[in-house]
Order: structure tokens, then C-alpha cells, then sequence
């Protein structure tokens, strides 16, 4: 770059060629899902043990992100969405189990006491 410097009366003007324009290229990272959303309604709502350990993976993933190991982040945010699918399908079969057990107990009780009332 060249420069010219002119001085007068305590003024410097500096005139110089502008400069080539640069081509800049942005590259973007596209992150993968950590399902960190997913793992806390698991918790929050389904089953609290499967549900915690969703959301260290799910923290995990997003570690692996941020340091540029995006294959990593994927894999452990996968294991979140897988355990949070656990999670979900525990709670389901537990209620059933539950409403299963409480119902054969009620129809117990309730034939327990026609029996003695019927006599």
C-alpha cells in the first residue's frame, strides 16, 4: 500500500489506495439436538432417577458441541433421547401396573363383602 504525507499548518493528510476487497467465508456449525427440553419433562414428569441421568447426557452433548467433537455430542445426544424413551415407557408401566393392582384389589373387596352381606 502506498502512502503519500502531506504536512501544512500542523495538518497531515494521509492518502493511500484502497484496499482489495476480501472474501470472507463463514462457516457455521450446526449442533446436534441434545434433547435437554425432553430429558427435564422426563423428569419433571415421568420417572426422576432415568430422568437426571437424561440430562447429565444430555449436558455431556452439548459439552462434546462446544469443544468441536460434533460426532460425540450426537452419540450422547442420542443416549439422552434413548434414556429419556425409558423413562417415559417405566412411568407408563407402572401406572398400568398400579391401576391393574388397585382394580383386583377393589373387585376383591367388593365380592369379600357380597359374600358376608349375602349370608
Amino acid at each position: 500500500m502506498q502512502q503519500q504525507q502531506m504536512q501544512s499548518n500542523n495538518t497531515v493528510v494521509v492518502t493511500g489506495q484502497p484496499a482489495a476487497p476480501a472474501n470472507v467465508i463463514i462457516h457455521t456449525q450446526v449442533y446436534p439436538q441434545n434433547y435437554l427440553a425432553f430429558a427435564i419433562f422426563v423428569t419433571l414428569c415421568c420417572n426422576l432417577a432415568l430422568g437426571i441421568v437424561a440430562i447429565v447426557f444430555s449436558m455431556l452433548s452439548s459439552s462434546d458441541a462446544d469443544a468441536g467433537d460434533l460426532e460425540g455430542a450426537r452419540t450422547k445426544g442420542r443416549i439422552s433421547m434413548w434414556i429419556s424413551i425409558a423413562g417415559i415407557v417405566s412411568a407408563v408401566i407402572i401406572i398400568i401396573i398400579v391401576i391393574v393392582v388397585m382394580v383386583t384389589r377393589v373387585n376383591k373387596v367388593i365380592d369379600a363383602s357380597n359374600i358376608n352381606y349375602g349370608k
